[in-house]
This record gives C-alpha cells, sequence and structure tokens, in this order.
C-alpha cells in the first residue's frame, strides 16, 4: 500500500470517528428540537448540546445555542448562532425568548449584543423550571422552537394526594407569634407570706398546726408559756393561708424573734423564669406569659410582672417573674416548669405553615398546586412562631400549596430526577 493510500484510510478512519462522537453527544438527530413548532427537550432521550454547554436548537444549516450562564454572576442566558456548522455574528441574528412558568406567569426577555454572543435583559430567576419558547430572525426567515426544562415539579393524581395525607392550604395572611422559651419555678408570693414570730421567748406548750395545714386570719397556731411572767400566751397568724414552713416542737424553748412558722396565702405564686442571654433585650414587663401544665392540668397565662436588675452568675440567666392567680391550689411551690413569652405579635401579609417547609437544594421551599402538578416556590422567610412563618418573597397570596406531609412531594421528586439541567 503506497502512501496515498494509507492517507486516505486515515482520513476515512477519522472521519468515522468523528461521526460516531457527534452521535453519542448530540444523540439521534431525529430527537433535536426542530424548528417551526418542533416540541422537545426533557420528551427527548437527551437534548442536543452547543460548544458551548447549552441546548443545541436547529433549523435546517442554521442553529441556535442556549445556555444560562452562572458562575459568578447571576443566572443570564448567552445565546449563540452557527450557520453550516461554523459560527456567526450575533449581531445577524434577532432572538427573543420567553420563559412560561408554573402558575401562569411568563417572563420575556430581551436581549443585546456582548462579545460574540446575545445577552439576555434580565436574571433567570431559580427555580429554572419552565416551558421555553425561542424565536430567532436571521436572513429574513423566522425559526421557532419550543422545549421543557423542568426542575423541582411532579405530578400526583387526585388519588395519590389523598391517600398519602397530603393536605392542601391556600396562602395568605396570618397572626404570627414570637416567642421565647423558658425554663422556671414555682414559688409563694412573698408579698402575700408571714413570718409568724412569737412576742416572748418561753417555753412552747402546745402547737396547732402542721406543715400544709390551712389557717385562718388571727387563727391560734401554738400556745407559748413566756418565759419572763411564766404565764401562757397564744401566738397567732397575721393572715389566712396555708403552712409552708414549721420549726417548732412541743417542749422547746423559743428565743425573742424566733420564727416558728412560715404562712403564705397561695392564691397567687410566683412563676421565676430563667431568661438566656440572648433574650435579655426582647425582655420587657408586661409581656404576655403562658406557662405550661403536665398532664390532667391546665395551661396558665400572665404577665411579666418583674425582671431582675441582676443576672444569675452560676446559670448566666435574667430572672423574669409571673405574678399566677392560683385560686384551686394548682400550681403548687416548688414545681419545676417551662413557659413562653410572648415578645412580639404581628399580622402578616402572606405566611405558610411551618409544617409545608422543606428544603431543596440549599432553599426553604413549599409545593405549590396547580391542578394534578407540584413545583417548588423557593422562599425568603421572615418572622415566624410554632404554626406560621413569614414570606417576604417567592409566593404570592392566593396560591394553593402542600401543608401536610410536603416530604412525600420531595421524595417524588427526587426520586423522577428532575434536576437542576440547562
Amino acid at each position: 500500500m503506497n502512501k496515498k493510500q494509507i492517507t486516505a484510510v486515515v482520513l476515512v478512519l477519522l472521519a468515522g470517528a468523528g461521526l460516531t462522537w457527534f452521535v453519542i453527544r448530540n444523540g439521534n438527530p431525529a430527537a433535536q428540537v426542530s424548528g417551526e413548532g418542533g416540541h422537545g427537550g426533557d420528551a427527548a432521550a437527551e437534548a442536543a448540546k452547543g460548544p458551548h454547554g447549552g441546548r443545541l436548537l436547529n433549523d435546517g444549516e442554521f442553529a441556535t445555542e442556549v445556555t444560562i450562564f452562572e458562575r459568578g454572576v447571576p443566572p443570564e442566558f448567552r445565546v449563540f448562532f452557527y450557520d453550516k456548522g461554523k459560527p456567526i455574528d450575533a449581531d445577524a441574528v434577532k432572538v427573543s425568548i420567553e420563559l412560561h412558568r408554573f402558575g401562569g406567569r411568563v417572563d420575556k426577555i430581551g436581549f443585546a449584543k456582548r462579545e460574540d454572543y446575545l445577552l439576555g435583559d434580565k436574571e433567570v430567576v431559580e427555580p429554572h423550571s419552565f416551558d421555553v419558547k425561542v424565536i430567532a430572525e436571521h436572513k429574513g426567515k423566522t425559526s421557532r422552537w419550543e422545549y421543557d426544562s423542568y426542575e423541582g415539579r411532579t405530578t400526583l393524581t387526585p388519588e395519590a394526594v389523598k391517600n398519602s395525607g397530603i393536605a392542601i392550604e391556600t396562602t395568605g395572611p396570618a397572626n404570627i407569634k414570637m416567642t421565647i422559651k423558658v425554663n422556671g419555678r414555682v414559688l409563694p408570693n412573698e408579698d402575700h407570706m408571714t413570718h409568724v414570730i412569737p412576742r416572748y421567748p418561753g417555753i412552747v406548750k402546745t402547737i396547732h398546726k402542721r406543715l400544709g395545714d390551712s389557717v385562718a386570719k388571727d387563727e391560734v397556731v401554738a400556745v407559748v408559756e413566756s418565759n419572763e411572767s411564766l404565764r401562757p400566751y397564744e401566738v397567732k397568724s397575721s393572715i389566712a393561708g396555708t403552712v409552708i414552713g414549721k420549726d417548732v416542737r412541743q417542749g422547746e424553748f423559743v428565743k425573742e424573734g424566733e420564727v416558728i412558722y412560715y404562712v403564705a396565702d397561695l392564691t397567687t405564686v410566683w412563676v421565676d423564669l430563667n431568661v438566656h442571654r440572648k433574650d435579655f433585650d426582647r425582655l420587657k414587663v408586661g409581656e404576655a406569659v403562658t406557662i405550661f401544665a403536665d398532664e390532667g392540668m391546665t395551661n396558665a397565662t400572665g404577665l411579666v410582672s418583674y425582671i431582675s436588675p441582676f443576672g444569675a452568675e452560676d446559670t448566666q440567666t435574667m430572672l423574669a417573674r409571673v405574678e399566677l392567680p392560683n385560686p384551686t391550689g394548682t400550681w403548687l411551690p416548688g414545681l419545676f416548669v417551662t413557659g413562653e413569652i410572648l415578645v412580639e405579635e404581628a399580622e402578616v401579609p402572606l405566611a405558610v405553615r411551618t409544617s409545608a417547609l422543606q428544603t431543596f437544594r440549599d432553599w426553604d421551599v413549599v409545593f405549590m398546586k396547580d391542578g394534578s402538578m407540584f413545583e417548588i416556590a423557593i422562599l425568603e422567610l421572615g418572622r415566624r412562631d410554632a404554626e406560621w412563618v413569614e414570606v417576604i418573597s417567592g409566593l404570592g397570596a392566593g396560591h394553593e400549596y402542600a401543608t401536610e406531609n410536603s416530604f412525600i412531594i420531595k421524595a417524588d421528586i427526587l426520586k423522577s430526577g428532575a434536576s437542576h439541567d440547562h
């Protein structure tokens, strides 16, 4: 075989390899998006790709490559053009793109020349999920293409929604209550407590009350024989209440000024709450507090009546006190409790239920519903409480969204592989 024959064989082999590479890279040409109303995209096995990694749209010898560029800049359309497989000046083409998004919204993108491509005039906001319409004018001919590019979208039948327990609600205003979670303890109300002290020192002859006994105002609680006159006298309680402390025994000697009983009126009690340092600035006298009871008890509400001017050295907390009505004696001194202090309450124009929130990539999302379709709405969130979270942007009022069991929708989307692909 001479040199010319060898060269011819090599060229044939290279041409065959190039054709094979083109078929592997671009797929079946019949599956590419075609001009004049053709529809492709996800329906095709794999969309044809151009030299810049964008979607390649062909109309005869003319081709348009649509890319979404997002390295170091907000996502933007960059469109390149080819004639007979060779790049052409972007000035020679006019192009427009429409993005038909979930729920009927349409984004119209215009373009201007930038280097060797046309640059879109607005950011391609996330999610990049839409039906795309591209119109290009070149050499007096108009080419049109349509394709879909979905992300974070799935379809569920009404039966599947019902059987999965997915609850649907409509976005709107809500009342958000921001609270501080606290721990504390029930104590006697010291403003309604007395120390029972015998007037004269002497020997205790009789005691009438035990720990926990009820006491009427001016009721005799003990009899002491004066050490001076050797005559007995009655020791009385100055208030009605309950014996919460006792330091006396019959036959013992009591000194002058010695406390033998502590009596407290427990129809009101103090609840001393420990507030962490990060919440000091949010705390004010008069804020509403809910004290949570154990099982079988009813929660109670009150107001912050006192804030200590000192911090607790051992716990690095601040004391906030609530004076709590206790007419039935439910709140026993010594009990540990939990509570929530309401530090702000606001009526917000738009909110979603906290149960609806999911994470998708690195976004906070809910799943909007339109017919049998569900798609992510990427939210900027504001204030929140246990039930509601304020929506700053990403969703409007009057939209249906999944509030319960929305993780099932997320799982279905991830399973279907609705990826971030352009």
